[in-house]
């Protein structure tokens, strides 16, 4: 026997509350999938010669170090850049210290050591930073350091306002469980906030680049 129009209704009402399940579970599945995809694989270069290599901020020990290893031992370079952002809420005291001695700001070796701050203090402020660089010096080719996690956005970002041949480096935190997720939901953010900015130095209303 066919079902009455009242009896469909109410099977139509019973379904609801599982497709209000489901579709949100399917959304954050693929979600996590591509994050995954995106920012835990992303492409990296092998170390070549370049005019210049610049640490993404924050300039914690890790990929300091890596980077210099980059620089002092594997002559990767001649000069050696070093974005230090204002301290984040989060870091730790000992990190805040970190980044006000700059030890990591004193050249050796016959290398040149460049720090600044980047304005605004965000990966575009970053990326602006270089361009100008760049222009000044006549780089062609630049290799940056940051995370894993960072790679696949830097490179966009910095690609935007860098016409040379860029080359990403990363160095790998190992970051699990719950502070992974945590960066899944940062660099997603970032990335909305990257097809909000397409040009170089297009900011946001309520983060634009100081006047000074």
């Amino acid at each position: 026997m066919a079902d009455t129009a009242p009896g469909r209704a109410h099977t139509r009402k019973r379904r609801w509350p599982l497709v209000a399940l489901i579709a949100p579970v399917l959304l954050i599945t693929l979600w996590l999938a591509v994050c995954h995809a995106v920012l835990d694989d992303p492409r990296v270069d092998a170390p070549e010669t370049s005019d210049a290599l610049i640490v993404l901020g924050p300039p914690d020990p890790t990929r300091v170090e890596y980077a210099q290893d980059l620089v002092y031992n594997q002559h990767v370079a001649k000069t050696l850049v070093v974005s230090v952002p204002d301290p984040q809420p989060f870091d730790s005291p000992q990190m805040v210290e970190y980044y006000k001695a700059r030890s990591f700001c004193q050249p050796r070796d016959g290398v040149e050591v460049l720090c600044f701050k980047p304005d605004p203090s965000t990966t575009q402020g970053e990326a602006m930073k270089l361009k100008e660089l760049a222009a000044q010096r006549g780089w062609n080719r630049v290799t940056a350091v940051t995370f894993t996690q960072h790679t696949s956005r830097s490179r966009l970002i910095l690609s935007r306002c860098y016409p040379g041949e860029l080359r990403m480096s990363a160095v790998d935190f190992h970051i699990t469980g719950r502070n992974l997720i945590g960066q899944y939901v940062h660099q997603s953010a970032g990335y909305v906030k990257a097809w909000l900015t397409p040009g170089c130095d297009q900011q946001l209303p309520w983060n634009p680049k100081s006047s000074d």
